[in-house]
């Protein structure tokens, strides 16, 4: 999956470093990512060296994000009010990035776009209407007027493989671009634990009841600031699908052998189908 990025080791420990001319940095306008075109127009992820401005220049426009490894990667806010080197950096559709590569460039990439937003959303206290400010001791925003404190938010998802007899319910989205088969999901809603989101979010997307869940795994994904919980689970009562249409443009039932292979590997919804389709569950 994504964020198996072995033998790299990802550290997220909040720290207040300065960047180099040799460290990463990442910038987003809406959602577009700022990436280095190379030979061939490949892709790869710029560096502090890359700007006319020199790393000092920008510290203020900065926020250390991560590490992996001794590789050091930063967010830089406004570079439009900086000049590029020409046409060797360019803002291209965030989904580019997974062009990129090396798996673990891949993840930093929409980590810092998980970040990105975060940050891009806490300018302004929600209480008071204070400006945020950098905690120094932790990933977080505060506010010196009435105390609040923001942390990076995490949106619950889950995400159901439903079996019956050998076959697999696959869909599709209604309302994106992405055509490809994929399995239920939605968000956790309040007051809800993460097996009863799963039984409504198939009983509402496709009619059906699931009994039986059986955790799978689990994975960030930044690009919804989100994180995804998989489950199997087997049907219970009729297997007729009663589609909301607002929600899905098509779910069918596939034994393994009509399984298609669309996806890449870095979803956890690539894991579960190949689970199914080679019998592990």
């Amino acid at each position: 999956m994504l964020q198996d990025i072995k033998p790299h080791l990802l550290d997220n420990q909040f720290r207040e470093l300065k960047p180099t001319a040799d460290d990463y940095f990442f910038s987003f306008k809406a959602n577009k990512i700022l990436l280095t075109i190379g030979e061939h127009n490949a892709v790869t992820l710029p560096f502090f060296g890359d700007l006319y401005a020199s790393p000092e220049e920008v510290e203020g426009l900065t926020e250390y994000l991560f590490s992996i490894d001794n590789r050091h990667f930063f967010l830089i806010r406004d570079l439009e009010y900086l000049d590029l080197k020409g046409r060797t950096l360019t803002y291209l559709p965030i989904n580019t990035i997974y062009k990129l590569k090396e798996k673990w460039q891949i993840f930093a990439g929409i980590t810092a776009y998980h970040l990105n937003g975060w940050y891009s959303k806490r300018i302004y206290c929600g209480y008071c209407g204070n400006t945020l400010e950098n905690s120094i001791h932790e990933r977080a925003r505060i506010c010196n007027e009435c105390g609040n404190i923001e942390y990076p938010m995490i949106a619950p998802v889950v995400m159901v493989a439903v079996v019956h007899e050998g076959k697999l319910l696959l869909t599709k989205y209604a309302d994106r671009d992405f055509d490809l088969h994929g399995l239920v999901a939605g968000f956790v809603e309040i007051g809800e634990t993460l097996e009863e989101a799963a039984q409504r979010e198939v009983k509402e997307e496709v009619g059906l009841e699931i009994s039986d869940l059986k955790y799978f795994g689990s994975q960030p994904w930044g690009i919804s600031g989100s994180v995804i919980v998989g489950y199997f689970a087997e049907l219970k009562g009729s297997e007729t699908i009663c589609l909301d249409q607002k929600e899905l443009s098509d779910a069918a039932w596939f034994e393994r052998s009509e399984v298609p292979h669309e996806l890449s590997d870095l979803s956890i919804t690539y894991e579960m189908i190949e689970a199914f389709r080679n019998k592990e569950y």
